[in-house]
């Protein structure tokens, strides 16, 4: 899921009235926030880690 599709998601949410039926506006908000965080995280931890490969591969010393 990209940060687009996440974006849109978290929109859609926001327009729920407060105290809608399910999950509830303000946990899903809460949710998709942590997922937005987890998904930054993974993409910096994902380059830092091609980066390494790269630096190995290129026989320098990290």
């Amino acid at each position: 899921m990209d940060s687009y599709q996440l974006e849109n998601l978290r929109r859609s949410l926001a327009m729920l009235p407060p105290h809608a039926a399910g999950l509830g506006r303000e946990e899903a908000m809460q949710l998709l926030a942590e997922l937005q965080e987890m998904d930054r995280r993974f993409r910096d931890l994902r380059e830092g880690l091609l980066a390494l490969v790269q630096l190995t591969s290129s026989g320098e010393s990290p």
